[in-house]
Order: structure tokens, then C-alpha cells, then sequence
């Protein structure tokens, strides 16, 4: 008897010592997912705990970055889902036992809730694809749709050596720029209240911008009549003071013409090159070196920076001995 009344104290004492337990401490949230819904301006955020044995009872509080309770929400379970604005939280936990008697309060634990990304159209970006050879540069324009949350966006633009040539904030839906020959990479990050961004979203494809060819230069001619019949007329180079001089037709504005000039015996097989001559954008180029009797050959073509270098032109003409 006295053995049973022992055992019986015994039971009592062990389950007045369970009572008495400290309910299990809750550890800090995990952040699972934080993004916006399309059709709201807050963001569904879910946050999870590790499942803590004896718990019967999730309790979280919510706090701005002043220390002001904004919400407190309960669940039976690990996982709590709710929706908020984007910005910059604190939040913290607890968990109750059987007995419905809440631990302590884990760390804060701070968390950031981002605007959505952009949406992006099915073609995001509009260009001819091909530079103005008169600019250099081709006329690109980007445009997406709204992105819930969002004040802002972000676009930067980056070439082939990952060099960011474009960073700019706008406040639309489209940015439009002027980008020379190349390949580009395009990303947009929405950005919401305080600054806060979005992860950024790189564009589909890349923005590829060609150069384009230059004309090849066109010699322009004087006519001038035939000694032997001033009926006939013959085609010639302009000449200054007797020299023969390079002119062309339609010069253009952004390019130069360089070309060589050689040389040949009236009855040789080789030609030597005499000079090396460059418009520099001039009107002309007066060919001083091409005052020895004989045979001449001008190749010359159009270059310039960002552009293709243009066909070439060639002309041939005879220089005579005063005495022929």
C-alpha cells in the first residue's frame, strides 16, 4: 500500500514538473518567397519557421524600421502567409504549448518586400537594326507594361565587353536612346517606395545594331575639247595650274577618301606606287606627284570609324612628255 501511494506521488510530481515546463522557444523566421500579386499594389509574403516539436500555437509580430507594431497574426502551423506594401520590415516570432502559454520572443529579423518585375510585351524592343551613317548611331526604344508597386524603372544597357553604356531611371513605360554599331544586353529592375528594387529581368535576345557600308567615291570630270577634232570632247581630271586634281561628286559629310596613287612607264608591266593621299573631308586633293610623263593609277575608297570601308575606284590616265 504504502508502495502504490509512492508510486502515485511520484506520477503526480513528474506531471506537475511537465506543467511547469518553459513552452519551446521559437527560432527566427526563414523568408520563403517575397513578390507582388498583378492585381494588388501588396505583396503576398510567405514566411516559414522550422516545425518545433510541442508547439501548438505560431504567433508573429510585424514592425516598420521605427519599432512600431504594424500587425500580429496566429496560426497552428509553421507557415504564415499574408499580404504587404513594398518596403522594409522587421518581424519576429513565438510559439504557445499545450497549455496555450506563449516563450519567448525570437530575434527580429528584418526583410525587404520588392515590386513585382516588369511585364514584358512580346517584343520589347523596336530598332532598324542598322546605324545612320550620318549620326553613327541607330534610334533603339524599349517599352513594358506596369509592374504592380512599382514608381519606377531601371534600364541599363551593356555591350559585349560588359560595359555598362546606359543606365538611366525612368518614370514611364519606354526609353528610347541613340547606340552606335554593336551588341547590346538590356535588363529593367522595377523600383518601388524608399528606392526598394525588384530583381532585374534581362530582355529576351540582344539588341544588335550594324554598321553600315560607305558609297565608294565618284571622281568628278571636266570635258575638254579633242586637239585633233574640237568637235569631240575628252574626259580629264580637273586640273590646277596643270596638275591633275581629285574632285568628287556628293562628297560625304562623315567619311573620308584615301587612296594611292602609282606610277608606270609608258611601256612597263609594273606599277610603282608613287604617294598616299587623304581627303580629310577637303573638296579635293591636288596630285603632285603625278607630273613625270607617263602612265598613272588612282585607287581610292571612303573610310571612316564605325562605318564599313567603301568599294573602291579606280581610274587610270596618261601623263604626256610637253615634247609628245
Amino acid at each position: 500500500m504504502s508502495l502504490q501511494r509512492n508510486s502515485i506521488l511520484f506520477m503526480l510530481l513528474m506531471s506537475s514538473a511537465a506543467l511547469a515546463e518553459d513552452p519551446p522557444a521559437a527560432p527566427g523566421p526563414v523568408l520563403k518567397g517575397v513578390h507582388l500579386a498583378v492585381e494588388s499594389e501588396k505583396v503576398p509574403v510567405e514566411l516559414e519557421w522550422e516545425e518545433i516539436s510541442g508547439a501548438k500555437v505560431y504567433e508573429t509580430e510585424f514592425q516598420n524600421f521605427d519599432g512600431k507594431t504594424l500587425a500580429v497574426f496566429k496560426s497552428p502551423n509553421h507557415t504564415f502567409k499574408f499580404k504587404f506594401k513594398v518596403g522594409k520590415y522587421k518581424v519576429r516570432s513565438r510559439v504557445a504549448d499545450a497549455r496555450k502559454v506563449f516563450g519567448d520572443w525570437s530575434a527580429l529579423t528584418e526583410f525587404t518586400v520588392q515590386p513585382k518585375p516588369v511585364k514584358l510585351p512580346e517584343k520589347p524592343v523596336a530598332t532598324k537594326g542598322v546605324i545612320d551613317p550620318k549620326t553613327l548611331t541607330s534610334e533603339v526604344v524599349w517599352h513594358w507594361g506596369e509592374a504592380a508597386g512599382a514608381t519606377q524603372f531601371r534600364v541599363k544597357v551593356i555591350d559585349h565587353n560588359e560595359k555598362v553604356v546606359r543606365d538611366e531611371i525612368v518614370k514611364g513605360f519606354s526609353y528610347k536612346t541613340q547606340l552606335a554599331a554593336g551588341v547590346y544586353t538590356t535588363t529593367l529592375t522595377s523600383i518601388g517606395a524608399d528606392g526598394i528594387e525588384s530583381d532585374p529581368v534581362t530582355l529576351p535576345g540582344k539588341v544588335v545594331i550594324e554598321t553600315v557600308q560607305l558609297e565608294k567615291p565618284v571622281f568628278a570630270f571636266e570635258e575638254v575639247p579633242d586637239v585633233a577634232d574640237p568637235k569631240l570632247k575628252t574626259q580629264r581630271l580637273p586640273q590646277t595650274k596643270g596638275v591633275p586634281t581629285l574632285r568628287w561628286k556628293d562628297a560625304s559629310a562623315v567619311a573620308d577618301t584615301v587612296g594611292t596613287l602609282e606610277y608606270r612607264y609608258f611601256f612597263g608591266d609594273e606599277w610603282i606606287p608613287v604617294d598616299k593621299f587623304t581627303s580629310k573631308n577637303a573638296k579635293e586633293v591636288i596630285l603632285d606627284k603625278a607630273m613625270k610623263p607617263g602612265r598613272y593609277r588612282i585607287t581610292a575608297w571612303a573610310e571612316s570609324s564605325g562605318l564599313k570601308k567603301s568599294e573602291t575606284t579606280t581610274y587610270e590616265f596618261v601623263v604626256k612628255p610637253t615634247s609628245y
